[in-house]
């Protein structure tokens, strides 16, 4: 019972009206801010039936889009996703669920799309549990200040080079070379018309091993087709700069591994590990362990826990290249690196379901996170939320 919470596996049996708000602030060493506000809300159509919707609002300021070209002061912008969803239990004896949702996203460089289907069953007196999800996603960029950046600036053989006029002075002796049209496949029409799109399928088996002790398993296959690049990164190459370059096929691949162990009533460990693998050539390990623990009549839970990191660099990564290439970025999400994150959470509950009233159940939690790693990227996200059931 208490592994089975721990992993989040929801039963029909205790369904009811919840909601969630949190809000959080996020900074790190590139002068991001980000300011979040989340709701969610979930609420019980019929004996069977449940529909969810979910909506985020994002404050990002100072430097968030990291092109020394087109801004090089950075912007301010926001970001609104939103989500909704519902779920249907076909047979409430093997929890049999099967739910879709849809997921929207909009900011003024790009649009996100996701449709999901998902299908769950318990098995040998709901002691194991079959998860099945696809989700099928369409994006599409259209970076932001192309306009003022075409006044400035176009491209003498794929380079990007200041017109004449345009001060700071990195300017052509004359027009010659200048045949760069911008609808061309380059950055134009290959930024603000191509799109993205990807499949995904995952299946997750849960178990439970003993009273105090439940797994995991997930399998996870994304394929990933159309424009990846950020056309934000400006890659160094032979004493000139070119926009950043990604191949436009994926593959991601990706398997983890989770055991949850309640050492009493009041105190538990979690332990996971995941394998990551894709057709750029990046790998990755990720292991993280945190510890639990029951206060005040089980009213406060207190959470810490710690994540390391280890990833290979793409094969076409570089910090600087000699001369152009097909495929070229010095993005440090695609580098070699290592990190780590710390993690703390508390929760506490304010009231029990045997309150009266239209709210109930009612928990607030606060939690922060640093995150540090060797590529001289850090930060710090700060969240703090209120849920309950009505």
């Amino acid at each position: 019972m208490v592994g089975a919470l721990l992993l989040g596996v929801r039963r029909v049996a205790v369904s009811e009206d919840s909601f969630r708000v949190k809000a959080g602030v996020y900074d790190d060493t590139r002068d991001v801010t980000v300011f979040v506000n989340d709701v969610h809300l979930e609420k019980d159509v019929g004996e069977r039936g449940k529909v969810s919707l979910r909506q985020e609002v994002d404050a990002v300021s100072s430097a968030s889009i990291g092109c020394t070209v087109c801004h090089a002061n950075g912007e301010s912008l926001s970001r609104v996703d939103w989500q909704i969803g519902g779920s249907y239990a076909l047979d409430p004896e093997s929890n049999t669920i099967i739910g879709l949702s849809y997921f929207g996203g909009a900011e003024q460089d790009y649009l996100a799309s996701t449709v999901a289907l998902s299908a769950t069953r318990d098995f040998a007196d709901r002691n194991s549990t079959l998860s099945a999800v696809y989700s099928f996603s369409y994006d599409k960029p259209h970076p932001h200040g192309w306009d003022k950046f075409a006044e400035d600036y176009a491209f003498v053989d794929g380079a990007i080079v200041r017109r004449r006029g345009a001060a700071p002075a990195k300017q052509l002796q004359s027009d010659e070379g200048l045949k760069f049209q911008f609808d061309g496949s380059l950055i134009g029409e290959r930024v603000t018309d191509e799109t993205k799109v990807s499949h995904r399928g995952g299946l997750s088996w849960t178990q439970a091993l003993d009273p105090k002790t439940i797994a995991q398993v997930n399998l996870d296959v994304t394929r990933v087709d159309g424009y990846q690049s950020n056309p934000y990164h400006i890659v160094p190459a032979g004493g000139a700069e070119y926009i950043e370059a990604h191949p436009d096929a994926r593959t991601r691949r990706a398997v983890v591994a989770q055991v949850n162990r309640a050492l009493d009533t009041r105190t538990f460990l979690k332990g996971s590990y995941r394998y990551y693998s894709d057709t750029w050539g990046v790998d990755s390990h990720t292991g993280a362990g945190s510890l639990g623990r029951y206060f005040v009549d089980k009213s406060l839970l207190m959470d810490i826990g710690y994540r390391h990191y280890t990833q290979s660099a793409a094969d076409f990564h570089s910090a600087a290249y000699g001369t152009s290439q097909p495929y070229m970025t010095g993005d440090y999400r695609l580098g070699a690196f290592r990190s780590g994150a710390f993690r703390a959470k508390a929760v506490y509950t304010l009231g029990s379901p045997a309150v009266s009233g239209p709210l109930h159940d009612l928990r607030v939690d606060a939690a922060y996170e640093r995150y540090v790693s060797d590529n001289d990227f850090r930060y710090n996200l700060w969240q703090l939320g209120i849920s309950g059931s009505y």
